[in-house]
């Protein structure tokens, strides 16, 4: 493998040619390590907004999902109990953050085993994967709200 090689010149700032790279040169040295999600930084930011409707919580539990979910179209298999442990969250403040993620079409349904609903991050707010995957994913993906929806409320039984 050739060595790893700066993409600009530090000392002027000027940008290397990529064409000029010897073919065993990398053009990068990605330091960091691990794989790298696509985020649609509009959909994120109005997801931040103040008046956006979603709460702290809320939004601690998308960045968990970004930073936590499984390449592709693959839902985090994970309880509500055992993100809400991570988060130092009660599980009924996860439930209640996902489901406005849910409405809010920032996390969407991906499978149901028995009772317990897994859910998935929607591919047009992010994704881990190909391009080509990812314009395969957002066919059929509704566009994310960037305010909350009112959750509905429970009729008296």
């Amino acid at each position: 493998m050739g060595r790893a090689r700066p993409a600009a010149n530090t000392s002027t700032g000027e940008y290397l040619q990529l064409e000029l790279l010897d073919k065993d040169d990398k053009a990068f040295s990605w330091s960091g390590g691990g794989r790298h999600v696509n985020a649609s930084k509009k959909l994120g930011k109005a997801l931040y907004e103040k008046d956006s409707g979603y709460t702290k919580n809320d939004k601690l539990v998308w960045s968990y999902y970004l930073f936590h979910s499984p390449p592709g179209d693959e839902p985090l298999r994970e309880s509500f109990r055992e993100i809400g442990i991570n988060l130092e969250l009660r599980p009924n403040a996860v439930s209640t953050s996902v489901g406005n993620l849910h409405r809010g079409g920032y996390l969407l349904e991906a499978e149901t085993v028995g009772r317990v609903k897994f859910y998935k991050m929607n591919p047009r707010a992010a994704y881990d994967g190909t391009s080509g995957q990812q314009r395969n994913a957002t066919k059929h993906a509704r566009h994310p709200s960037t305010t909350c929806p009112p959750a509905k409320k429970k009729e008296a039984s």
